[in-house]
């Protein structure tokens, strides 16, 4: 159980570094990418409908004006602690 949870935690600090590449205009897709890659290690127990759901909000990033990326960050960082 500890390891789940600092497993999101882990999460969480990645995504809200997204937040931060895409506020500074670097290579922000490429540290999306790897978030999306890290997603798909989790075991497939707990792949639930949460885990989808953050996984396609976080592969919409690319198409989100700032205001929606940013929420939509805000918003995975709550979906990491469902999974």
């Amino acid at each position: 159980m500890a390891d789940i949870q600092e497993r999101n935690e882990k999460m969480r600090s990645e995504l809200f570094g997204l937040l931060c590449e895409y506020e500074k205009d670097r290579n922000w897709e490429r540290f999306l990418d790897s978030i999306l890659i890290e997603l798909l290690e989790i075991e497939e127990e707990r792949k639930t409908a949460t885990y989808y759901k953050l996984y396609s909000k976080l592969s919409s990033l690319r198409y989100l004006s700032y205001k929606y990326f940013r929420a939509t960050i805000f918003d995975c960082m709550n979906l990491v602690t469902k999974i």
